[in-house]
């Protein structure tokens, strides 16, 4: 076994789903993260920008209200830690409007946390993040 599948094993549980670029998985280490994996054969850097738009409004209020926290990215954004948010259930109303940033508005990208609507796929916003709200186009 190689010293990477061994870490991979030791750090992610439970397979929560994938996108288009990236696996996630429970966190084996801290049950209130979650584990973004970025795939080997379709790079596109999500966990980087994800993180560096975390970082880059991580103190602004009305910017950082609709991100789930990132909180570590692996020295070759492979990995990245992301707080673990509860899917959005069914029932749940979705909003009328969004922030202009989140261009990329369908429901398995968004969770709740703290009681609230959160983003937890943040990697193709608007690098130049405007809060003024806009209609959602929700798909």
């Amino acid at each position: 076994m190689r010293h990477y599948e061994d870490a991979f094993n030791m750090l992610c549980g439970k397979f929560i789903g994938q996108g288009i670029h990236r696996k996630v998985f429970e966190c084996k280490i801290r049950p209130d993260l979650v584990v973004k994996v970025e795939s080997d054969d379709n790079r596109s850097f999500a966990n980087i920008f994800e993180m560096q738009f975390w970082d880059a409004n991580q103190h602004y209020k009305e910017i950082n209200k609709w991100l789930a926290p990132c909180e570590y990215l692996s020295p070759d954004g492979m990995i990245l830690l992301q707080r673990k948010c509860s899917p959005v259930p069914f029932d749940y109303k979705l909003p009328a409007k969004l922030p202009e940033f989140l261009t990329d508005c369908k429901r398995d990208n968004f969770g709740i946390m703290d009681g609230k609507l959160v983003s937890v796929d943040y990697a193709s916003t608007i690098i130049n993040p405007s809060a003024k709200l806009k209609k959602a186009d929700w798909f």
